[in-house]
């Protein structure tokens, strides 16, 4: 824990010099989210959507404009839903500092680890003004063992994996997290993944374990993805099983709103 703040290293990024401070962002947007109204319970077949605020974790001097002042530089949105005994996502990431703008859909097999299927598509651009401001991906999983991705008409090699491996995707750990959690504590260890990172990078050598429990700001289990090749990254569980903070390399989602509950 940080003495000063009482808040965990692995999301507390405060500096002085940001108006509004970081830990002051956060636990406002938590504090937003957690009095709303709960929505109604999903019935089969319709979505389940999390909308995460995008807080930046080395942005020193920052001060929002206006009366709503405000550190946040984007949002995530993160839609699901089953259908015909797969998980349907539906990601959008917008940055408005840098005019970054993703949009990934895959399908995933309704396990525990959230396997990708055969397919997925990334569309991406920026703000910029040329050819190079659009991007489009399609992955594609062949025999089992091997990825491949297209982009923009070109076909790229990604990397092998052993056949038996489940492959997923950072995008899923949302739902991966939950689902493996009690069983992570329960065992004391960490599980091995096969990981496309952003739905383009393979991380064969990835491990999902438990990280420890915390009371402040609110009452959250952490646990940490570490991979070879692979920044790490810091995902805390809430008491209702969301993933309430996820801590990257460079930035911090921290949850907004939730429309809908799983129910398995």
């Amino acid at each position: 824990m940080n003495d000063k703040s009482g808040h965990h290293w692995s999301f507390d990024y405060n500096y002085g010099a940001q108006n509004p401070q970081f830990t002051q962002e956060l636990i406002g947007t938590l504090k937003g989210c957690y009095t709303a109204i709960d929505a109604r319970a999903t019935r089969a077949g319709e979505a389940i959507t999390h909308i995460y605020n995008i807080l930046p974790n080395y942005w020193r001097g920052y001060a929002g404009g206006g009366a709503e002042a405000s550190l946040s530089i984007g949002t995530v949105s993160v839609e699901r839903s089953k259908q015909d005994g797969l998980w349907n996502y539906a990601v959008e990431y917008e940055n408005t500092t840098s005019g970054e703008h993703l949009r990934m859909r895959f399908r995933c097999c309704d396990e525990h680890y959230r396997p990708l299927t055969e397919r997925w598509r990334v569309d991406a651009r920026n703000s910029g003004d040329d050819k190079y401001s659009e991007l489009t991906c399609e992955g594609t999983l062949v025999g089992h063992s091997e990825v491949r991705l297209h982009i923009n008409g070109t076909e790229v090699v990604v990397g092998t994996m052993e056949a038996s491996a489940k492959l997923t995707c950072n995008w899923a750990f949302f739902d991966v997290i939950p689902a493996l959690a009690q069983t992570i504590r329960a065992s004391g260890n960490s599980v091995e993944l096969t990981l496309l990172e952003d739905l383009e990078q393979l991380r064969p050598k990835s491990r999902l374990g438990f990280l420890e429990s915390i009371e402040t700001p609110f009452p959250l289990e952490g646990y940490y993805v570490y991979g070879t090749g692979l920044l790490p990254s810091y995902w805390w569980l809430d008491v209702h099983g969301n993933i309430a903070i996820a801590s990257t390399f460079f930035e911090t989602l921290v949850l907004r709103e939730k429309i809908g509950e799983i129910h398995e």
